[in-house]
């Protein structure tokens, strides 16, 4: 049990910083570009954070362990926006420009529409793998050329292009390591306390996962751009459903257990719809809200226990 807790805790550690690293470079990449915070969160930032769901997804697959890629990417979404988006506000004031993000959102709940479908036969296929990606690959193409509402202005960055290359390079070498043993650690424990495998990936992995999400979010906040840290918890359940579940379903189908949608999926949902009524309440989002929303996820990993 010691041995699965050092790996979980060392690769917890790793994944962290490597998705540090590669937001870091990636952002400064979108910045030569400039494109804006809102396309920034959305696209770029957003795929960053979810590198530790794909990666981790990915090692989890191809161990045999398909419940874990699963139940990680549903609890990731849940923990975005129950306790990202919930700390988030609670810590520091977050507004949600719905004018602007609402046809992000109207896209993730379409997304989650489709997700449901597939996995209601128990099996994510390679055909169906395909057609996610294919969805995020569409995408990033209409937030890049049809970005939603005003486009805010960005500075261009003056960093090198070799610094951001070498840092990206540094992150993907860390998140490997770090999801191989988090994904290790995070077996072990389930063996050890007899617990499902879907049971700890959408709670432990998941929340090891969304780390990168969380930091940069309360970042965002702090440095008021609400706009990257929406979009990144909007673009990151995106980029969960259509890359993370496209790509490892692609290289190995995905087995998924069918009782999850009777407790899992239902919370997954409902953390979607309430980023319409938090988007049309007034701004920024209130302290009430934001501790329901914590107060929500928290309820969640105590029935994943129950």
């Amino acid at each position: 049990m010691l041995g699965s807790l050092f790996y979980l805790t060392i690769g917890t550690i790793l994944l962290y910083y490597g998705a540090e690293w590669i937001v870091k470079s990636s952002v400064s990449l979108s910045e030569k570009f400039r494109l804006s915070p809102l396309v920034v969160g959305l696209t770029v930032v957003a795929f960053g954070t979810s590198l530790p769901e794909l990666v981790v997804s990915l090692k989890a697959a191809i161990s045999g362990s398909s419940t874990i890629a699963i139940g990680n990417v549903i609890g990731s979404n849940v923990a975005n926006v129950g306790l990202v988006l919930g700390l988030s506000s609670l810590i520091f004031p977050v507004t949600i420009h719905f004018e602007r993000s609402r046809r992000d959102v109207f896209i993730y709940l379409g997304v989650t529409v489709i997700f449901i479908y597939f996995i209601m036969n128990g099996l994510i296929s390679r055909g169906e793998g395909i057609l996610l990606f294919a969805g995020i690959i569409a995408y990033t193409w209409m937030c890049i050329s049809h970005p939603s509402g005003k486009v805010d202005s960005v500075e261009s960055t003056k960093t090198s292009i070799m610094w951001i290359a070498a840092t990206f390079i540094l992150g993907c070498i860390t998140l490997y390591f770090g999801a191989d043993y988090f994904v290790d650690g995070a077996i072990g424990i389930a063996t050890k306390l007899g617990v499902s495998e879907a049971v700890i990936g959408m709670s432990v992995v998941a929340f090891g996962t969304s780390l990168p999400e969380l930091a940069t979010s309360v970042i965002a906040a702090f440095r008021k751009e609400s706009a990257i840290s929406v979009g990144n918890i909007v673009g990151s359940n995106l980029f969960n459903i259509l890359s993370v579940l496209g790509i490892v379903a692609i290289i190995h189908p995905l087995d998924s257990p069918t009782n999850i949608l009777h407790l899992e999926i239902p919370f997954m949902v409902g953390y979607g719809l309430v980023l319409i009524p938090l988007g049309l309440m007034k701004q920024p989002i209130s302290r009430i809200s934001s501790i329901g929303l914590i107060t929500g996820y928290v309820f969640f990993i105590i029935l994943l226990f129950r």
